[in-house]
């Protein structure tokens, strides 16, 4: 199965998307749309959404409304790199929760097989026991989506089947003590995504490259990714940034910076 995004070799903007949740939540974009316009005007090729923004819920979205929200990124020139449904993990493993959760799983990827095939992030560990995993599995091939779950090191990648694949999250790896860019460049076929974010010697997670708070090797990630010949969109995810429109327009900006286009 292949969940690679629709290319188009003519287009000139980096291969990145922005989180646009935190655009609306900080109040930087007034909605969505906003929030749309916004990543489309400043130079992105696609956007990482919530399933968890009211309004992009996918158990509350008509078959109208979600052709309305394609159409919209078509108009945009946007593209869905991926669709984030970060519900408490416990949800995935307590019984009380757990058909409930799945039910919800389901609809999401449903709305990602209408968004291109765009893969769905889940916050389950990928050697964490979970009931649930061979049904999600089940849809996931059904639909011809893939799952991406989250890699901090090496051993989660042996892991990894498909539908299921490794989303690298830098900050997370760099919290764990690993380098981001390796880790990438030991993925291989398990390489799902790849989140662009710094997590500065403040402890915050941040736009990278910033000057005297940076850890994150951002021409060995940018380096890594290409060789890997990564398929789909990297996310600029500003999740927990104390500026996220600030921040990602400069993380555009810089990442642009690091090698020839």
């Amino acid at each position: 199965m292949s969940a690679a995004l629709p290319s188009n070799r003519s287009d000139s903007r980096p291969a990145i998307a922005a989180t646009i949740a935190p655009l609306v939540a900080s109040g930087a974009c007034i909605d969505v749309r906003a929030a749309l316009a916004w990543a489309s005007e400043v130079g992105f090729r696609g956007v990482q959404i919530s399933a968890l923004e009211p309004g992009l819920r996918p158990r509350d979205l008509s078959a109208s409304a979600r052709r309305d929200f394609a159409g919209t990124l078509a108009r945009h020139e946007l593209q869905c790199a991926g669709i984030d449904f970060f519900l408490p993990p416990a949800h995935l493993t307590d019984p009380a929760h757990a058909a409930r959760a799945f039910d919800a799983i389901e609809a999401t990827l449903e709305f990602a097989a209408q968004l291109g095939r765009a893969p769905v992030t889940l916050p389950l560990a990928p050697r964490v026991s979970c009931e649930l995993r061979p049904a999600i599995a089940a849809s996931a091939d059904r639909l011809g989506v893939r799952v991406l779950l989250p890699a901090t090191e090496e051993a989660d990648l042996a892991a990894m089947a498909e539908p299921f694949a490794a989303s690298i999250d830098c900050a997370s790896v760099l919290a764990a003590g690993a380098r981001p860019e390796e880790l990438v460049s030991r993925s291989g076929a398990h390489l799902g995504g790849v989140r662009i974010v710094d997590l500065w010697r403040s402890g915050l997670r941040g736009p990278i490259a910033e000057p005297h708070e940076s850890r994150l090797d951002a021409l060995a990630l940018r380096m890594a990714v290409e060789t890997a010949r990564f398929r789909g969109l990297c996310v600029l995810d500003a999740r927990q940034w104390l500026q996220p429109r600030t921040g990602l327009q400069q993380s555009l900006a810089r990442w642009n910076g690091l090698l020839p286009a």
